[in-house]
Parts: C-alpha cells; sequence; structure tokens
C-alpha cells in the first residue's frame, strides 16, 4: 500500500513537474539526487564526476520530460539516464570504476548514548558491505545496489541497465554469492586482528 501511494505521490509530482512547475522539479531533484550519485559513483568512482554526471542525468531528464512514457515509474527511466550517462563519461575517461557510495550520511547532533552505539554499530555494518561491494565487478554490485537498497524488482532493474531478465538474476546470484564470500573473508580477518 505505500509503494502504490509513494507511485501515486511521485506521478503527481512529475505531471506539475512536466508542465514546468518548479517547485516540483525541485522536489524530484531532493527525493532522486541521493540514489543517482550513488549509481554515478558505482560506475565512475569520482565524487566530481559522479556530480557532474548526476547534474547531466537531470538536465537531460528535465529537458526530455515531455517524452517520458509513463509505461515505467520515473525513478526508474531517470536512473537509467544515470547509468547511461555515467557509462559515457567512464568511457571519455576510459579508467575502470574501482569503488562505490563514497558519499557519507550526516549524523544529526545531540543524539543519546543508545543512539550513538547504533550509530556505531550502523557504521561498521556498512564499511564492511562496502569493503565486500568493492570487491565485486562493477555490473555486480550496481544489480545488489538496485536491488536491495533501492528495492528495484527485476524488471526494473533490466530497464534501468538495459539488460535481459536472466543476465539480471545471474548476477543477482552470482553477486550474493561472491558479497557473502567476501563478507566472510572480511570478518574472518577482523576478528584475527582483533585476538
Amino acid at each position: 500500500m505505500a509503494t502504490h501511494r509513494k507511485n501515486k505521490q511521485e506521478n503527481e509530482i512529475w505531471n506539475k513537474a512536466i508542465s514546468g512547475d518548479i517547485n516540483s522539479i525541485a522536489q524530484l531533484v531532493n527525493i532522486y539526487k541521493d540514489f543517482s550519485f550513488t549509481i554515478a559513483m558505482s560506475v565512475v568512482a569520482n565524487n566530481e564526476d559522479a556530480e557532474e554526471v548526476v547534474q547531466d542525468s537531470f538536465m537531460k531528464a528535465f529537458a526530455s520530460l515531455g517524452k517520458f512514457k509513463q509505461a515505467s515509474k520515473f525513478s526508474t527511466w531517470l536512473y537509467r539516464i544515470v547509468y547511461n550517462t555515467a557509462l559515457t563519461k567512464l568511457k571519455r575517461r576510459k579508467s575502470p570504476a574501482i569503488s562505490i557510495d563514497q558519499q557519507q550520511e550526516n549524523e544529526q547532533d545531540g543524539t543519546t548514548e543508545n543512539q550513538g552505539w547504533d550509530l556505531v554499530k550502523d557504521a561498521e555494518r556498512k564499511k564492511y558491505v562496502t569493503l565486500a561491494l568493492n570487491k565485486l565487478s562493477r555490473e555486480d554490485r550496481l544489480v545488489l545496489i538496485l536491488h536491495y537498497i533501492e528495492e528495484k524488482n527485476i524488471a526494473e532493474i533490466c530497464e534501468i541497465l538495459g539488460a535481459g531478465k536472466s543476465a539480471i538474476k545471474m548476477r543477482l546470484l552470482r553477486g550474493r554469492k561472491q558479497l557473502e564470500m567476501e563478507l566472510g573473508l572480511l570478518l574472518n580477518h577482523e576478528t584475527r586482528n582483533l585476538l
């Protein structure tokens, strides 16, 4: 039910944006900028390039709003633009992507001791997951991020990445197995260092 409400809200904002409402365009940017940056970073592995990719992608998307057909969600369409723009940037630069999601979450001041401990545990988890994800191929890493973090289904991932269903399922399976293996190696190594 929450997903239906989110899709309806997304469509309402999009409809206002397509008619030129500046506030709706700003809302769309605020809603999708963070994950667009994550996608761009997973491809180009450079903050400056990722920011440029996101800016270029939003400009392309807003210039083409009239061409957007609501056969898919706006976010899926936008993330496809971000992915393709990042690939183009990477081809121009001709160097491989090696890292992911280096953006840091802003932490609020004035947390309680328990909240502080939870933030530390969450940061540790994120650190190990990020380290393990960085060991995966760019394609497998992005499929896992889209599926588990952005909660995109297989069909949406196929549309964003321009790949077939069986290829995406294979990347998910391979990515999960490799992620599990990499986490095991990292955590085992960390445990040995603590002893």
